[in-house]
């Protein structure tokens, strides 16, 4: 059987967040099969970049092999930009997502793992920690968009046998470089704090969030696929509920700074209490998640 480590791996939306943070940790794990696909080329000249979309059929033709491990983390869109663009998030994400589930059908690869959100396919729970077999009942677009995804993924294992992990994360955080998307409200925040600019905040604050640390979720997809685990939903998150309130009083400790804050009407798509129940992936895959809030922000602050 062939090593891990010696597997072509495939990621689409290697650029963004949580696919930079991924590429840089295989590397530094001895990873060194890598293959990119993303729209813009990614920074890093010890992988093979492919440039172009994850819904491009003549470059997934061009790209995918026999066997190739595909970690599907690519999404054009937040739950904000969802709600503006309808459309288009289900051109670029849903339909997108099954070009690339059937292109990796032909191509018979190993395993297909889906980056979801486990912040949005969930919707209103109540003040409760979210099991990945509680009732899926999304109450915004992006959700909505997010389950299609699975859904799909689900059938087409049914269907063609296409083994797969979905990953559902809360809130990740600890972006260590500039993003011009306004998602991630930990990062956002603590810029503008740095910069004395005053936050918006939607609501009362009083909406709860389970922050996860990025190197931890990172971890977690890893140990999927370094692991003979197929079909399975796993939840990603800390267990630990942080209202914005709470958050920005712990900055405020650390700070010392004076925090200016201007609250908007909450909007409807918000969710008000998520939280996720992660004992599934700590059995499974022997994970650990950090749940440190303070001493995570504290090194984030430091850097």
């Amino acid at each position: 059987m062939k090593d891990v480590k010696e597997k072509r791996i495939i990621i689409t939306g290697a650029g963004g967040f949580i696919g930079s943070q991924l590429v840089t940790k295989l590397l530094s794990l001895g990873y060194s099969n890598i293959v990119t696909i993303d729209r813009n080329l990614v920074n890093l000249k010890t992988l093979k970049n492919v440039r172009g979309l994850f819904s491009d059929e003549k470059v997934l033709q061009e790209t995918l092999k026999k066997d190739d491990l595909v970690i599907h983390v690519a999404c054009s869109s937040n739950p904000s930009i969802s709600e503006q663009n309808i459309k288009e998030d289900i051109e670029e994400n849903i339909i997108g997502s099954v070009k690339l589930m059937q292109i990796c059908v032909q191509k018979k690869i190993d395993k297909f793992i889906y980056i979801s959100s486990g912040g949005v396919v969930y919707g209103n729970c109540g003040a409760k920690k979210i099991k990945e077999n509680d009732e899926t009942s999304p109450i915004s677009f992006h959700g909505a968009m997010k389950l299609s995804v699975e859904n799909y993924l689900k059938v087409f294992s049914y269907l063609y046998g296409l083994k797969y992990v979905i990953i559902r994360p809360s809130n990740p955080y600890g972006r260590k470089s500039e993003s011009k998307r306004k998602q991630g409200l930990i990062d956002i925040f603590l810029k503008k704090i740095k910069n004395e600019e005053k936050l918006e905040i939607w609501g009362d604050g009083e909406v709860v969030r389970d922050f996860i640390y990025i190197e931890d979720l990172v971890e977690l997809i890893i140990k999927t696929f370094d692991s003979e685990i197929k079909n399975e939903i796993l939840n990603a998150g800390t267990g630990v509920g942080t209202s914005i309130n709470n958050f920005l009083d712990l900055v405020r400790k650390l700070t010392k700074k004076s925090i200016k804050v201007k609250y908007f009407k909450k909007r409807n798509f918000d969710v008000s209490y998520n939280v996720l129940d992660v004992k599934k992936a700590e059995k499974m895959l022997n994970w650990k998640p950090n749940k440190n809030l303070k001493r995570n922000i504290e090194k984030i602050l430091q850097e």
